[in-house]
């Protein structure tokens, strides 16, 4: 992602460490680094130990925490990526288990439907929303990250006019073809315990 003069490239993005978002608020769209495990308003501190770095697409409207985000447009955002990971177990139980990175299939960029805010007008930090697994991501995982890829989705996620009952449609898994799979080289990225 390029932004003005700077680049911003990362091979894998862990919680707590910031992503480049699209927000949109009454200050304009612009892009941001968010902190990606989001810090409820109500926190008491920035350590919540809470795990909010994702949101279920299907519960999101009637969650405690996302339910205020996902009704307004100034809250919903577009974290930028062109892949993500999962790590499935090595066929030797002593073997460290291997990632595999699923991108789009035709290549290029894409984004992630997720919801932002600010915490004590300091800490600015987001979730990234899932849905139900598609059939390529399935024999991994049972969820994977809603997927927008085209421009006319990425505006209505941003849209402050469109209300949350009504992104329901946009929080869909991509269809599996349009996605690929390949191994990736465990040298380049942390690897979870």
């Amino acid at each position: 992602m390029s932004g003005g003069r700077e680049m911003y490239e990362r091979f894998n993005v862990a919680p707590t460490e910031d992503v480049p978002a699209i927000v949109q608020d009454r200050h304009g769209r612009r892009c941001e680094l968010l902190r990606w495990g989001l810090i409820p308003r109500w926190a008491r501190d920035l350590n919540t130990r809470l795990t909010l770095i994702n949101a279920r697409a299907e519960t999101v409207a009637s969650s405690r925490v996302y339910s205020g985000l996902v009704e307004r447009g100034s809250h919903r955002c577009l974290v930028l990526a062109d892949g993500f990971y999962e790590w499935v177990a090595a066929e030797d139980p002593k073997q460290r288990r291997l990632p595999l990175r699923f991108s789009l299939a035709a290549g290029g960029s894409f984004c992630f439907a997720a919801l932002w805010t600010t915490w004590r007008e300091s800490v600015m930090s987001c979730s990234v929303l899932t849905t139900t697994a598609n059939e390529l991501v399935a024999p991994v995982h049972d969820r994977m990250p809603v997927i927008l890829t085209e421009q006319a989705a990425w505006d209505a996620w941003l849209d402050p006019e469109l209300p949350g009952a009504d992104v329901a449609s946009l929080l869909a898994p991509v269809p599996a073809g349009s996605l690929q799979v390949a191994r990736a080289d465990p040298a380049l990225l942390a690897i979870p315990g």
